[in-house]
């Protein structure tokens, strides 16, 4: 079968070095730089698949979650290949290879901001790698120089004869040849898509209703399943009694799962009726009876703690602040989020002799390998994931519970496919949620009104480290990132992590780390600068010092704003920027006070990302940024009693609503610097911004989210 290059590389070579060890090494550089490493070179052939009949196959090494990705994949591919970006197929690999795994951490997930900024240059040279192929096969055929060849839209032309190669025709011969190592480019100036508002190639199968999520698998012979979990946090079953739900309609099997069970029935409703029939008795826990209340309290006590080894020391933060005439001090707290994705958790198995295939919404490929190797000792050879668009992920769907729980449904039922779907209460309640936080910043100012010394106490959790990932030096990156990493230039400054461990499951949410960190400084450098009497993007611009792009966002947004001139009547604005994923965002918010609640009409940003290769999609990334953040900080948030959520759906878990969504402008800054995310970093911005509005307006200042609460 004469699939592009597929002879040059074997499924031994795909195979080395896929197993992988569980607890993966994530280092703090390679997360916080601005520019990852250097990617190794992977063969083209891992990326393109062009048949005989010409049609052309990006196999792209991440997901599409509503985000884009795959569009600005394709564009860079389709450039350097020279095709027509609209006639291009997509498809996501079904077992992950060294080839489609981020080398920084050694696996193929689709997180981090990475799907460009990580992505770009190995896609771009190998469409780039494989045009030269194809067009040194065709020199060959017609027996001419290459330089003689251009292409096009899928063809190798001679203009001086007018003769036409198709790709299909070539694909044989080009295989035989051996990638160069430094391709040639396609210059900047005959761009046909990199950097062009092309349509996202997935809108058309959404609005039509083709496009298949992982809620929307079916096939032949296919059950459903229903998950019943145990109320508080890592109970396991002590006991089923399942006579009732295995005698309601429907309901063909009742599956022990890790920390609850699954219901197989001929439809999802039969099976969900019938798992809020099981009688479950959980096993007692030791937290059988944590509460917000003690959790606050815990947080607090690690607060005033003495004995804090120093993540960060520069200078000597700790003098300056015994010997300060003026001293600025502020604690700061975050509550747990839930991810609540659109699309909840769900995961189709079907398993055979030798075989288990999987239909699934995942971000992380290796991740779910890793752990049905671990719990069921599938071997990664016998694991083929066919990967669905994601109905949001947020860093939610990583993990692979849901695919031991489809797995063991369909060994259950004699290797039939089940279809395991969370309910919205599963995952509220059951979800792996953003980390709750707090944080004490204390800062000295200088006679000039600038800030001479700080020192910043996080108090929480360590997700890394729960999350298996190794911690060195008290940093973990799931924790301090926007701290230890800041742009501000304070010439003492001391960073520390009172660890409070807690058995709440966690998972990355948008922006991880910056979600909050960007909370505590953003807010804090506004008090800071209200106490110095200065102007709040004045006194940032006074600690950034070498630091270009933050000063060029914070420009474009004062400029987008009127920031110089007073705002309109009854309007009150306040400013804030963080450098997260490798591009800093500035933002403007501009809200009135409503019977003492804050209603945010516009929100400006300016991002530099380095390079826009799809402008559209950065700005709808921006603004769904701004509104889920924005959501979140007015009201959202997890709190438990007696060990389990409270909440449960968005009843009491209110997301944003369309009306209550500002006008947001985006501006784009390109100053040639390295790729950056743009999936994540508009998060971070916006509740510092909000709350230093509200205390622009009323004088109030808001230290804990959610908003609302807090402002009673």
């Amino acid at each position: 079968m004469p699939a592009f290059l597929r002879s040059r590389l074997s499924r031994r070579s795909f195979m080395a070095g896929s197993a992988t060890v569980l607890t993966v090494a994530i280092r703090l550089p390679a997360l916080a730089q601005n520019t990852p490493p250097p990617a190794p070179n992977r063969h083209p052939a891992a990326f393109i698949r062009i048949a005989p009949d010409g049609k052309v196959t990006f196999l792209l090494p991440t997901v599409e979650m509503g985000q884009g990705t795959q569009t600005g994949q394709a564009q860079v591919l389709a450039e350097e290949l020279g095709v027509d970006i609209r006639s291009v197929a997509i498809a996501v690999p079904t077992q992950p290879q060294p080839e489609y795994r981020i080398h920084l951490f050694n696996q193929m997930r689709s997180v981090g901001s990475y799907g460009m900024r990580y992505w770009h240059d190995p896609l771009r040279r190998a469409g780039a790698q494989a045009r030269m192929m194809l067009v040194q096969a065709a020199a060959d055929r017609l027996g001419v120089e290459p330089t003689s060849l251009t292409v096009s839209d899928g063809m190798v032309i001679h203009a001086a004869t007018n003769r036409r190669v198709p790709y299909g025709q070539l694909t044989e011969a080009a295989a035989r040849l051996t990638p160069l190592a430094e391709p040639v480019f396609i210059p900047a100036n005959q761009r046909r898509y990199s950097g062009q508002r092309i349509a996202r190639l997935d809108t058309m199968e959404k609005i039509t209703g083709r496009a298949t999520f992982g809620i929307d698998v079916t096939m032949e012979d296919l059950l459903h399943g229903a998950v019943k979990l145990g109320p508080v946090y890592r109970a396991e079953v002590d006991a089923i009694d399942d006579a009732k739900a295995r005698a309601m309609p429907g309901v063909i099997a009742v599956v022990p799962v890790p920390r609850g069970a699954v219901v197989v029935a001929r439809s999802w409703w039969q099976a969900k009726q019938a798992a809020d029939a099981l009688e479950i008795r959980w096993k007692p826990t030791p937290h059988d009876t944590l509460s917000s209340a003690l959790i606050d309290a815990q947080l607090r006590a690690g607060l005033d703690r003495a004995d804090v080894p120093p993540s960060l020391v520069r200078g000597d933060a700790g003098g300056a602040l015994q010997n300060a005439a003026r001293i600025v001090e502020a604690d700061y707290a975050v509550p747990f989020l839930a991810h609540v994705c659109m699309e909840p958790i769900t995961c189709t198995a079907r398993t055979t002799a030798g075989r288990i295939e999987l239909w699934m919404p995942t971000q992380g490929h290796d991740e779910v390998r890793m752990t049905l190797e671990r719990a069921l000792r599938i071997p990664a050879e016998q694991l083929f994931i066919n990967s669905t668009f994601l109905g949001g992920g947020f860093g939610r769907k990583t993990d692979g519970e849901s695919a031991i729980q489809a797995i063991l449904a369909s060994r259950a039922v004699g290797g039939r496919p089940v279809k395991v779907i969370w309910s919205r209460e599963d995952d509220v309640q059951q979800g792996h949620y953003r980390q709750t936080m707090m944080a004490r910043l204390r800062a000295v100012l200088d006679t000039e009104g600038r800030i001479s010394a700080m020192s910043i106490r996080v108090a929480g959790p360590q997700m890394g480290r729960n999350l298996g990932i190794p911690v060195t030096n008290n940093i973990d990156p799931f924790s301090l990132l926007g701290l230890v990493d800041m742009r501000y230039q304070i010439p003492n400054l001391r960073i520390d992590h009172a660890v409070v461990d807690l058995p709440v499951p966690m998972r990355p949410w948008r922006s991880i780390a910056h979600s909050f960190t960007g909370f505590f400084l953003e807010s804090f450098m506004d008090e800071c600068a209200r106490a110095a009497g200065r102007d709040p993007l004045d006194f940032r611009k006074a600690h950034l010092a070498g630091q270009p792009r933050m000063l060029a966002v914070l420009d474009r947004v004062a400029q987008m704003s009127g920031w110089s001139t007073p705002a309109p009547a009854g309007v009150s604005r306040g400013i804030a920027v963080v450098d997260s994923y490798g591009s800093p965002v500035a933002e403007v918010v501009e809200l009135r006070m409503v019977n003492g609640q804050p209603r945010v009409e516009r929100v400006h940003a300016a991002i530099d990302c380095g390079r826009a290769i799809n402008p559209g999609q950065v700005e709808t990334q921006i603004q769904g940024s701004v509104i889920e953040a924005l959501g979140a900080a007015l009201r959202l948030q997890i709190t438990l009693k007696d060990g389990r959520a409270e909440q449960s759906n968005f009843g009491d878990y209110p997301i944003l609503r369309i009306d209550e969504v500002p006008e947001i402008s985006v501006s784009i800054i390109e100053t040639g610097s390295p790729l950056g995310g743009v999936g994540e970093p508009g998060v971070p911005p916006l509740a510092p911004a909000m709350v230093n509005a509200i205390q622009a307006a009323n004088g109030k200042r808001v230290r804990a989210l959610p908003v609302l609460e807090k402002l009673g």
